[in-house]
């Protein structure tokens, strides 16, 4: 939201720039500013896509971890599943969500989501 702000300023301002009565060269000069800050901020954002794409993609190193550390885990609560998908994204430098749905596409949905977790759980008898 920020960045959108920003950029419709830079935008504003450079059509402000480019339509008032400024001396050329402080015009030129103000207007090749305005177009490097607008560049700057287009190179940043397609460097942030291009690294969050390359982010979603697992690597096998990060599969196994992921698999080690949830294999035969049932998660106890809300508490204890959000704890290890915390425990998990930390060491993974992953985002939690992407930790659940990786655990939930591998089978793995009893140790990340309590909900689920009950399911499996036996029945007690009182």
């Amino acid at each position: 939201m920020r960045d959108s702000r920003r950029s419709a300023a830079l935008q504003g301002a450079l059509q402000f720039v480019t339509t008032s009565d400024l001396p050329s060269e402080h015009k030129a000069i103000l207007i090749d500013v305005l177009t490097q800050a607008l560049r700057d901020d287009e190179t940043a954002e397609l460097s942030r896509r291009a690294v969050a794409q390359a982010g979603a993609q697992w690597q096998e190193h990060e599969l196994a971890q992921l698999r080690s550390f949830l294999q035969g885990r049932l998660a106890r609560s809300w508490q204890h599943a959000d704890e290890g998908v915390m425990q998990l994204a930390a060491q993974l430098h992953r985002d939690p969500q992407s930790v659940r749905d990786k655990a939930t596409q591998l089978g793995l949905s009893a140790a990340v989501d309590y909900r689920f977790a009950k399911t499996m759980e036996p029945q007690r008898e009182d």
